[in-house]
């Protein structure tokens, strides 16, 4: 019996080790590489220790080292811990970051130090308890946000971390009301735990992937790309035509001020609402016949037909409006919003080129302090031109 107890708990070491490596591997490769941040550093880290922890179990039950074994065991608890400083970071809370390498630590340490079977029970089960716990408080900060409640990518793990601390719980008072007799009781809790830790592992490893690619090209769908696609088809055509004529033409690129603190605290679904709210903002203050798209959330590009003066007064009004699109008032910052400038008779009838020269302005205006439009300029070419020339 202890056999066939051995051979499936190596069996689900094995594949703890296959789904974390695979979970690091993701992580970094799509997440940490494709959106470096605090919080994607934090869940590579998790990770990684995850992997390593469980390759040290898998080891350690393999060659009988049950120094090894234990000490890994420890630090694969510190990975929660670790996983919960990674979302409070993205939700620009503070991250605690020590918590997880200090509760591995001290874990793996009392593991070791256990002299006999029963002792090393009751010390398995309180780590395991003291993990759940940030699990726990994962699951009342997922909670206490609305704007958190409503992603869909993040509910699965949210639903497996309260399942996680309410069987820790459980398997923690059940110890101190049944003091452990034998191996039969850590046989029982290292099955449970280890395949708690699977399902747990799985839901993570979506959450942290779907939070990471949100907002770039892994995540953005077919529509929202045929969408400015088809702007750019349109754009494309009426500069064409106007270019016979030498009309008046501009493109404005606007875009929200601060938008990844604003996704951070207040949530993908807020961040996504107030950049609807902008570009119905443009549409209701530029002429009718602006053709409008957004190549990214918080951006909004405006091909203009009308001639200078029309374009700045409509300027100076989307920014005057753009502070009163929080109208739930979710946001913890007051939005503000850039804006670039690029004029036709300026650049040509190129849209490329006015997106591009359009969208540096308005990174200027942002650097500027936000809150402002910025026209293309000959400096401003001229910057970018010898920023080229020095790739």
């Amino acid at each position: 019996m202890n056999d066939l107890a051995g051979l499936a708990g190596l069996s689900l070491g094995i594949a703890q080790a296959a789904i974390t490596t695979l979970a690091t591997m993701l992580t970094i490769g799509i997440g940490f590489l494709s959106k470096p941040s605090t919080a994607t550093l934090y869940w590579s880290y998790a990770f990684a220790l995850a992997m390593v922890a469980t390759f040290g179990v898998v080891a350690g039950d393999l060659n009988d080292a049950e120094t090894l074994r234990r000490a890994s065991l420890g630090l694969l608890l510190g990975a929660p811990a670790l996983l919960w400083s990674g979302f409070r970071a993205s939700w620009g809370r503070r991250a605690y970051p020590w918590a997880g390498p200090a509760l591995g630590i001290v874990a793996g340490a009392v593991f070791v130090a256990a002299v006999d079977l029963a002792t090393f029970t009751v010390a398995y089960r309180t780590a395991f308890f003291a993990a759940s716990l940030f699990a726990g408080l994962f699951f009342i900060d997922w909670v206490r946000v609305p704007a958190r409640r409503h992603d869909k990518v993040v509910l699965p793990m949210a639903i497996l971390s309260g399942a996680f601390f309410v069987v820790a719980l459980g398997t923690f008072v059940a110890g101190l009301a049944y003091p452990p007799t034998g191996g039969d009781d850590f046989v029982l809790l290292r099955a449970v735990s280890s395949v708690g830790m699977l399902l747990y592992v799985g839901s993570v490893l979506v959450a942290v992937i779907g939070v990471a690619t949100r907002d770039t090209v892994f995540a953005r769908t077919p529509a929202s790309t045929s969408d400015w696609q088809r702007f750019e088809r349109t754009a494309i055509d009426r500069l064409l035509r106007a270019q016979r004529t030498s009309e008046s033409w501009s493109v404005v690129y606007l875009q929200l001020d601060d938008a990844a603190d604003i996704r951070q605290t207040a949530g993908s679904p807020a961040f996504a609402s107030i950049s609807a709210r902008l570009e119905e903002a443009a549409r209701a203050v530029f002429p009718s016949e602006t053709d409008v798209g957004s190549p990214s959330p918080g951006a909004t590009v405006l091909l203009v037909p009308r001639a200078d003066a029309v374009v700045r007064d409509c300027l100076r009004d989307v920014l005057k409006r753009v502070p009163q699109l929080d109208v739930d008032g979710r946001l913890a910052i007051r939005p503000t919003a850039s804006a670039g400038w690029a004029p036709a008779s300026v650049l040509g009838y190129d849209l490329d080129a006015l997106v591009y020269t359009a969208r540096e302005a308005a990174g200027v205006a942002a650097q500027k302090g936000g809150d402002r439009w910025e026209r293309v300029s000959a400096a401003l070419v001229e910057g970018l031109l010898s920023r080229a020339e020095q790739l």
